[in-house]
């Protein structure tokens, strides 16, 4: 039908918007014309409006329920709303429907790593590399979870085959970049994040990267490629605020300090036009989950046979990952970084303000260590470093009695000004990017911590970041013999036992501990001012007395 046909056309010029009213048109013309119905709903996916499209898709899937396609399409609308446990029921559809189809295991990874289920979307990838071995995207999409499966090795050998097949795609460049940073081979990574300016010389990721990898002479020297990248890239986006960033540390490496900052603030803005925080629906969402737990808990029982965890939590740049490579260093104690399973399997539990029962906490446990990496022979403890996980503390206690719980304390000024300097990835952290919005939540923070003390009285080991850096031995001993673990002397030099680190510390803790970081904030009181006003001074007295 000619309406559908032009609907096609104009979708494939760039203009989806427009393609709309002909796909109207076409169904208009016949209310039972599948694709145009399809057509239209892939369209409505695309320019962001998925409830429309889902409603008409569950419609379309009771009319046609052998097409797989609708069904795929379903889920894709299901995954941009939110819901991806009925998303993938609609995938299972698909499947049985039509096996073996690549796209369909491609969006089933996808479901499964939005929640949080990093193995059953490492088995979706692999899935699709069983029928077609070359598949670059599945290669590349593959690295990033094995990754955090702690399978490191296999990360890099799968984005390297990735590379070898298509040597110019540059998301299979950058991964198999970053992913030697994150393994400490730093000259690796900065050669093929300098490879993929060699096709995409405005590349704003990998400038960006760069820039925090290269000597200050080289860094100050990337300034005028920044510069041609920033006039290229459309306004209110996240390469224009990744060369921000990079375009700072250009400016500050060549001690322009004042146009650097400047430049900075201009980055936050960006992000924070993006990523939009709502102070009070985060307030609304600790008091519902802090309500929960009134009064002084009774924990009873044991933790479940096996390795034990080790919740290591803060505010993220407080030196959670310096704690987990202290306790990595114990050779029976495994790190696995920022896991944030806890928080995925707890989101409908605190969203629907379901109840958590014994049941409910043996459920979680049972599919949490069902998602946990292979283990080495001999781990007695893992550390999972979700800084984020301070909010769950009440229910990570009920579901693993036996748990440690280890709290990072930081001076807030320190941590402000690195997260200010700091571009993170996803939609998590958008309150970094401002200074009222980070203040108000690091209220919260310390509003949580104080709660969860009190109805957990000698339970959370609090470890403060300055005398950690001061003397990580003796502030490591008491780590240990709260968790109870005998002190290694390997627990001294997490430089050295570092083996993969997914988080901004990645350069960083390649070094011995150091006491750089320690009082950066002198430096930027009036940067940091508008923060300072904004925390409460009851909660912060520790560090707020000067």
């Amino acid at each position: 039908m000619a309406p559908n046909i032009a609907g096609i056309a104009t979708s494939a010029s760039g203009h989806p918007s427009d393609a709309i009213k002909y796909f109207q048109k076409a169904i208009a013309l016949n209310p039972d014309f599948a694709d145009a119905q399809k057509n239209l709903a892939q369209t409505l996916i695309v320019i962001g409006r998925a409830d429309t499209a889902l409603a008409g898709l569950v419609r379309l899937s009771k009319n046609t329920p052998d097409d797989w396609k609708v069904w795929y399409l379903k889920a894709q609308a299901e995954l941009a709303l939110g819901k991806e446990k009925d998303g993938l029921g609609s995938v299972q559809s698909a499947l049985a429907i039509q096996p073996d189809t690549l796209s369909v295991y491609h969006l089933r990874s996808l479901l499964n790593l939005s929640l949080g289920r990093i193995k059953d979307a490492i088995d979706d990838l692999y899935a699709v590399l069983n029928i077609n071995p070359d598949d670059v995207v599945a290669l590349t999409n593959l690295s990033l979870p094995l990754a955090r499966q702690t399978r490191s090795q296999e990360a890099l050998d799968v984005v390297q085959k990735a590379v070898e097949l298509d040597p110019s795609n540059a998301a299979a460049r950058y991964r198999l970049a970053t992913q030697f940073v994150e393994m400490g081979q730093w000259d690796e990574g900065i050669f093929h994040y300098k490879a993929i300016l060699e096709f995409e010389p405005d590349h704003p990721a990998a400038l960006e990267q760069l820039t925090l990898l290269l000597p200050k002479a080289q860094v100050a020297a990337l300034e005028p490629k920044i510069q041609t990248a920033l006039k290229k890239v459309p306004k209110n986006s996240e390469n224009r605020a990744s060369l921000f960033y990079a375009l700072s540390a250009a400016l500050s490496a060549a001690e322009k300090t004042a146009d650097a900052e400047k430049t900075l603030g201009l980055a936050n803005k960006e992000m924070a036009n993006l990523l939009r925080y709502v102070p009070a629906a985060d307030a609304d969402v600790t008091r519902a989950i802090l309500g929960r737990f009134p009064t002084e808990l009774k924990i009873e029982g044991d933790t479940p046979a096996g390795p034990s965890p080790i919740f290591v939590i803060g505010l993220p740049r407080s030196g959670t990952t310096l704690v987990e490579a202290v306790l990595g260093g114990h050779p029976h104690v495994t790190p696995l970084g920022e896991r944030g399973t806890a928080g995925f399997l707890l989101r409908d539990t605190i969203e629907r303000d379901l109840p958590f029962t014994a049941l409910d906490a043996a459920e979680m446990v049972l599919e949490d260590q069902r998602l946990l990496p292979d283990l080495p022979e001999g781990t007695v403890a893992y550390v999972d470093k979700m800084p984020e996980n301070y909010r769950l503390v009440g229910f990570l206690k009920l579901a693993y009695p036996n748990c440690r719980i280890i709290n990072v304390r930081r001076d807030p000024r320190d941590i402000a000004l690195s997260m200010w300097k700091s571009h993170f990835s996803g939609t998590a952290l958008s309150y970094t990017y401002d200074w009222d919005w980070m203040a108000f939540r690091f209220n919260l923070y310390a509003q949580s911590m104080a709660h969860w003390k009190s109805v957990l009285p000698a339970q959370i080991f609090d470890v403060d970041y300055k005398e950690l850096v001061n003397d990580v031995e003796g502030t490591g001993r008491r780590m240990a013999e709260f968790c109870d673990l005998e002190w290694q002397s390997a627990m001294a030099r997490p430089d050295l036992s570092a083996t993969q680190i997914l988080t901004h510390s990645a350069t960083q803790l390649r070094r011995p501990v150091h006491t750089d970081s320690v009082d950066k904030w002198r430096k930027h009181t009036d940067l940091l001012a508008r923060f300072v006003d904004g925390l409460d001074r009851k909660l912060w007295h520790d560090y707020l007395k000067d």
